[in-house]
């Protein structure tokens, strides 16, 4: 073989792995959201700088945070419905690469304090908030 055949095997193999990982992100995203709703936001852990590109997803007992790059189908973050506050949104914009404009607000726990960060897309947020101020299902059925 010549060594442009080399080259063009090569540069065809590159885009094969490349289409390969677009096909299954595409896949996942679908398994994603066959569970519940999924968006785009971003996570910062207390005391990090660092935020994290993921997808978040609303299922009925908890909110999952999935990395953006992961194969896995597994929420690679998870906070349950029970105990979970959420604050108001921040008045500033914050700028993440992958997110067009973001607010940032803060998640809490009434027993461990603040967990984490959210910085998700302005119109995301009414959702994320009904979700949890809503009833969870099988709670509050017999409220008389």
């Amino acid at each position: 073989m010549s060594t442009l055949q080399v080259v063009e095997v090569i540069l065809l193999a590159g885009c094969l792995v490349i289409g390969l990982w677009l096909v299954l992100l595409w896949l996942r995203r679908r398994a994603l959201a066959a569970h519940g709703p999924v968006s785009p936001c971003a996570v910062r852990l207390p005391g990090s700088p660092r935020w994290r590109l993921g997808l978040l997803r609303l299922s009925s007992g908890q909110l999952d945070w999935f990395s953006v790059s992961g194969m896995t189908t597994s929420p690679t973050m998870s906070w349950t419905r029970e105990g979970l506050d959420i604050s108001t949104p921040s008045s500033e914009t914050v700028s993440i690469p992958g997110l067009l404009s973001a607010v940032s607000l803060t998640l809490s726990d009434e027993s461990a304090g603040d967990l984490a960060d959210l910085a998700l897309e302005p119109k995301i947020y009414p959702a994320v908030r009904s979700w949890l101020e809503s009833a969870p299902p099988g709670r509050g059925v017999n409220v008389t």
